[in-house]
């Protein structure tokens, strides 16, 4: 079972800018303040075995435990500042030979109810044939998964939820529910807009009203397009016209299946943090 307030954090030991730090805190402070005071943070690093520093001379053991400590220690200056924040925070190393699959059974021991990861772009080639590790956590992470672009704190006016369009299919109209129903949970939770996109490929043209009654919205707030989703939930911005604000600033839901074909075009093509939300078995 998922525990109900602690917060995955990921960080990337390649920079010094931590976007999931930043928003972790974020949403743990505003949870704090709502009056979940029990909100708390787990901030996981891994570094590769190939990483680690080995000086000439230096046997490798005491390599790995000084790496260890090394990282460590820069760990829990950052758990020091969100502690400062008022946030309780545990933490959590590892080194690793292969760190996309330790991230990803981390996520996993630790059941919570989000999980925070830089987003990181890649080459199409590159997704082609390399399963990186945002793919592996959209496909494997058992519990909502964040994928953050931008950390600049902002005032969130727009929620994207992108639906499947698919009549009469009971599984794609449970997950459609399911996604509507957070939606509307983080728009009313950030005083933002709700919008829906679907993507229809062939003849099956949504009925543009049944589809907005179906999402319990005005039919300004639906739209739907002919393609590929990646390529309609970047051209359907609310409000129209290429490069909107709102859209940039808003967090698009939107239900993967394990396809590289849509899902990697969405994580690099889009310039906003996505939420994933795992299927139901």
């Amino acid at each position: 079972m998922a525990d109900t307030r602690k917060i995955f954090v990921i960080l990337d030991p390649t920079t010094m800018n931590q976007p999931s730090l930043v928003m972790g805190e974020t949403i743990a402070k505003d949870a704090v303040a709502s009056g979940a005071s029990d909100t708390a943070l787990h901030i996981y690093a891994c570094i590769a075995e190939s990483a680690v520093r080995k000086p000439a001379g230096m046997d490798e053991k005491v390599a790995r435990k000084e790496e260890q400590s090394r990282i460590e220690s820069w760990v829990g200056r950052l758990a020091s500042h969100s502690r400062s924040l008022g946030i309780e925070v545990d933490t959590e190393v590892e080194i690793h030979p292969n760190w996309r699959e330790a991230i990803t059974e981390a996520v996993g021991r630790q059941s919570c109810m989000l999980a925070i990861k830089n987003m990181t772009d890649h080459s199409r080639l590159t997704r082609r044939i390399r399963e990186t590790s945002d793919w592996r956590l959209v496909r494997n992470a058992g519990c909502p998964l964040l994928l953050v672009k931008s950390y600049a704190r902002r005032k969130i006016k727009t929620i994207l939820v992108a639906v499947k369009y698919e009549p009469g299919t009971d599984a794609y109209e449970a997950a459609n529910d399911r996604l509507l129903e957070t939606g509307r949970m983080i728009a009313n939770n950030l005083d933002a807009k709700l919008h829906v996109v679907a993507a229809y490929q062939g003849e099956h043209y949504p009925d543009r009203q049944r589809f907005a009654d179906r999402c319990g919205l005005p039919r300004n707030q639906v739209k739907a397009g002919h393609g590929k989703p990646a390529d309609v939930h970047r051209s359907q911005r609310p409000g129209g016209g290429g490069g909107s604000r709102g859209y940039r600033q808003g967090w698009p839901a939107r239900w993967l299946k394990p396809r590289w074909s849509s899902t990697d075009r969405l994580i690099d093509n889009l310039y906003c943090n996505i939420l994933v939300l795992p299927t139901k078995n």
